[in-house]
């Protein structure tokens, strides 16, 4: 779970900034021989927040709260600074460099490798409020230094320990419409056209919410495509109902196996942060948000 934060951003962002793209490629599968059609659109065309994540380079930290329905329980997953240096092999994506970066990661003055190693629930300690996030050089001594950002990016500058800096984190996501109350709720069959969405609004979130609709081939009637379709929106008001642009489920059949993926969450880039010992120069991107999902079956045609 080490990159479920990158994998699941960067995913959705993909669609985010690089809008429609439709080819036949290789996708991870069971069947080595299976050749799948992958379809991705994103419909919004404005600028979004949630793009920061791929537009810089840095180093991605924070954390990410997940529910794989509405009833389900929300699980937090952080991602913590990586413990080498980063130095890729691009052809082969191995990390060449052996060296120890002894960096850490503090989320409101706690060390994050002790919320990893502890089963944290998703609450508002972490959600709906200012949060503090703080790199800092874990055992500093004379040497590798870390300071605040260049151009007052750190709010506090924690001398040689590192620096800290807040944002707010948008309160923890619930969909409330369609209302799923029960196990026996899940699954339900929900028309394409006018589809009206709705979850706990956040009037203090400016940066929107992602919605991404998603089918991996396989319908009610067993069968299963050889085909992948996500199609992706930015909702920019935070109200708590929006209705859904019925081409989100463009590509998508009449009865197939479907989920949306509902997102709203904070992301800051702070850098350069300075390492006296290299003299190198270094951006991190803080990531706080959470996920909902709500599989359904999809309806095209009533009779």
């Amino acid at each position: 779970m080490k990159k479920y934060i990158y994998i699941l951003l960067s995913a959705i962002c993909l669609s985010v900034i690089t809008g429609c793209q439709n080819s036949d490629l290789p996708v991870p599968t069971n069947d080595p021989n299976k050749q799948v059609k992958v379809t991705q659109n994103m419909l919004f065309t404005g600028y979004t927040p949630y793009a920061k994540i791929l537009n810089h380079d840095g180093e991605k930290i924070g954390y990410i709260s997940t529910k794989q329905n509405s009833i389900d329980e929300a699980e937090m997953f952080f991602q913590l600074p990586s413990a080498f240096e980063r130095n890729f092999d691009f052809e082969t994506n191995i990390n060449t460099s052996p060296k120890p970066r002894n960096i850490g990661f503090a989320v409101n003055g706690v060390n994050a490798k002790n919320l990893v190693l502890n089963t944290i629930k998703s609450n508002n300690q972490f959600f709906g409020t200012d949060v503090k996030f703080s790199v800092f050089r874990e055992n500093t001594g004379s040497n590798g230094v870390m300071k605040a950002p260049k151009g007052g990016g750190g709010e506090d500058d924690n001398g040689e320990g590192g620096f800290t800096i807040t944002m707010y984190v948008p309160e923890l996501l619930q969909i409330t419409s369609p209302n799923i109350e029960s196990p026996e709720d899940l699954l339900p069959y929900c028309y394409y056209q006018n589809f009206v969405l709705g979850w706990n609004a956040d009037p203090q979130n400016e940066n929107g919410l992602v919605v991404v609709v998603e089918w991996n081939g396989t319908d009610l009637y067993g069968n299963e495509y050889k085909e992948y379709v996500r199609n992706a929106d930015i909702i920019t008001n935070d109200n708590g109902s929006c209705v859904l642009n019925n081409a989100l489920f463009d590509g998508i059949p009449h009865g197939a196996l479907v989920q949306i993926q509902l997102i709203r969450g904070n992301i800051e880039v702070k850098g350069l942060i300075i390492d006296n010992e290299t003299g190198e120069e270094e951006e991190f991107v803080f990531v706080a948000a959470s996920q909902v999902i709500l599989p359904f079956i999809l309806v095209r045609e009533i009779k």
